[in-house]
């Protein structure tokens, strides 16, 4: 399905005031934009219910690189399930970058993003409706989980490739290494273009994916140049934290534990976390509140993958969803995993068309899951009220006369069905 088989759309959507840290912004009252893309199919009439995908990129790399995959999804048999995709670039990032460029500091928070995303939603409310789908790749997998704990019931389903969640660094080098020492401008775009396509890391791609980044990823300077849309200095500092600050003299000292917190809000004073030079908060916060995420869950991994080896998947899968406000988890259906072959963390980068045959078998089931709970919910009568959802019911005013400790009733063969 070539890229005119769909509609493009592009908006400007405000972010949230105040960021998460405070050098995210040079000022508080700093307003920042998001450069969205909606993409809807030109010749396919989408079914009743299908779902609308709020999507999230991973961390250097523009929102065009995905078209592939929603082309190649839109060429599945099952493409009438989809009825539109939403992206933004992260407001760091990208074509959002451009739009925000004098107001940035040097402090991302990937949270900032999910909360961006939600007010996205509520901004285009009237081009939206549900089912909604979360698709996260890298950091924006975490951004989408994260949108989905701050609303549990805003998206129905999860689509969850190569997160970057895990308590603990990753193995290897600096996860900014490669991102701070890469080169950023260049002559002419011919020029740029063919050193990066000489590069055996996007050689491994997609020749879609590829070529969309060198038409995405690259952007013309005012001084006749040409350079990377998103500035290396964003993309590293997206990677990771670092805290240069010497540690405490007297870890015990009020004082000293105070602006430990300011530095480093997420942590523990002299925790191992708060210690460490290098860190990413967000993933840490977001492995402890994998219990409570609400939403039926596919996690899709790379096989080859150097973030996600078999330890961390193992975590992912045996905590999402089983605690307070979960989805249950892999015992009551929640959550599910599925490994793609010869494929990394890159995964839908490297092969879209497999990952659109895993998302379609998923969004199938979701669907029906879906049907079902809205007939659920059409007939379910939940005694508290009469005349149309106005007055508190005759059941309710006796029942608030009951003891508070009151158990409910025995089961009947009556009671609402699921």
């Amino acid at each position: 399905m070539p890229a005119a088989s769909f509609t493009v759309t592009e908006h400007r959507s405000p972010c949230t005031l105040v960021r998460q840290f405070p050098h995210g912004t040079k000022s508080d009252n700093s307003e920042l934009y998001l450069a969205v893309k909606e993409y809807r199919p030109k010749a396919i009439e989408p079914r009743d219910n299908s779902v609308t995908i709020i999507a999230a990129h991973a961390n250097g790399f523009p929102k065009e690189c995905y078209e592939p995959l929603w082309e190649d999804l839109w060429s599945g048999p099952d493409a009438r399930n989809i009825r539109a995709v939403w992206i933004a670039d992260v407001a760091h990032q990208g074509a959002s970058y451009a739009l925000n460029s004098e107001e940035l500091g040097d402090d991302p928070n990937w949270l900032d993003h999910s909360r961006d995303l939600f007010l996205l939603v509520n901004q285009f409310r009237h081009r939206m409706s549900p089912p909604f789908v979360g698709l996260g790749h890298s950091m924006g997998a975490l951004q989408i989980i994260n949108l989905a704990l701050m609303h549990p019931r805003l998206l129905h389903s999860l689509i969850i490739m190569e997160p970057v969640i895990q308590d603990f660094p990753p193995p290897g080098p600096n996860a900014a290494m490669f991102s701070s020492s890469r080169r950023e401008t260049w002559d002419s775009r011919a020029h740029a273009e063919k050193q990066i396509s000489r590069n055996a890391f996007f050689q491994a791609m997609d020749s879609r994916v590829l070529q969309n980044y060198l038409k995405y990823g690259l952007r013309d300077s005012d001084e006749g140049k040409v350079i990377l849309a998103t500035p290396k200095a964003q993309e590293a500092w997206s990677y990771i934290r670092p805290n240069f600050a010497p540690l405490p003299e007297d870890p015990s000292n009020r004082t000293s534990r105070l602006k430990e917190r300011m530095m480093n809000p997420e942590y523990i004073p002299s925790s191992g976390h708060a210690n460490a030079m290098w860190t990413r908060p967000e993933g840490v916060l977001t492995m402890q509140s994998l219990p409570t995420l609400r939403p039926r869950t596919i996690f899709i991994y790379g096989e080859y993958s150097h973030i996600n080896f078999d330890e961390v998947r193992n975590l992912h899968v045996k905590f999402t969803g089983t605690g307070i406000g979960g989805n249950g988890g892999v015992e009551d259906g929640g959550v599910e995993e599925q490994e793609l072959e010869d494929a990394g963390h890159l995964c839908c980068f490297e092969k879209p068309a497999v990952v659109a045959v895993t998302i379609h078998d998923f969004l199938r089931r979701e669907l029906l899951r879906w049907e079902h709970e809205q007939s659920f919910w059409e007939t379910f009568v939940t005694g508290k009220s009469k005349n149309n959802r106005k007055e508190l019911s005759d059941n309710w005013i006796s029942g608030v006369k009951e003891d508070a400790d009151t158990q409910r009733l025995a089961h009947t063969k009556a009671g609402p069905k699921l």
